[in-house]
């Protein structure tokens, strides 16, 4: 059974408070120089898993966000499955 490595970015939703962007922005206030705005702080998280073929890969995936990883409520989640280079 093939091996399949995941990167999974969890993101806060634009109608919730982000305070470490919130932070970010504020503190580059004192920095005149730069100038970026709308600042998301989010996770990234890699894993890999065993399964028959992408399909069934991305099906565990979405099961692994819905039920442990990613809170819907204030979250939103996107993944990418990459073959396991051997």
């Amino acid at each position: 059974m093939p091996n399949f490595k995941i990167d999974l970015n969890i993101m806060p939703i634009d109608s919730v408070l982000d305070p470490q962007g919130e932070a970010i922005e504020n503190s580059l206030k004192n920095m005149s120089s730069i100038s970026a705005t709308e600042f998301k702080v989010g996770k990234k998280i890699t894993f890999k898993i065993k399964a028959a073929n992408k399909k069934k890969c991305s099906e565990i995936v979405v099961q692994l966000c819905e039920k442990l990883l990613v809170n819907e409520v204030i979250e939103k989640y996107t993944f990418k499955i990459n073959d396991e280079k051997n």
